[in-house]
């Protein structure tokens, strides 16, 4: 399973993207760079920073760019 996660930024800056399970825990970093603005789009394989791969669930993904802070949430299907 692959899901596409889509975000635009206004200015440039450090960007970070990272993948929490439903306890809150670090399952993965997609993006942890600086960036220049614009739209993006970055896809999340299911796989862990470990390479190992997540179960079918209930995940929150939060972007972070200099001030904003946005979490959401996605359901990861097998």
């Amino acid at each position: 399973p692959i899901t596409t996660i889509g975000f635009g930024i206004k200015a440039p800056g450090h960007v970070s993207l990272q993948v929490y399970d439903a306890a809150g825990r670090l399952v993965a970093t997609l993006v942890d760079e600086s960036m220049p603005a614009g739209s993006y789009t970055i896809e999340w394989n299911g796989l862990g920073d470990g390479g190992s791969k997540a179960a079918s669930g209930v995940y929150f993904y939060r972007l972070t760019a200099g001030r904003f802070i946005e979490t959401k949430k996605m359901v990861l299907l097998k």
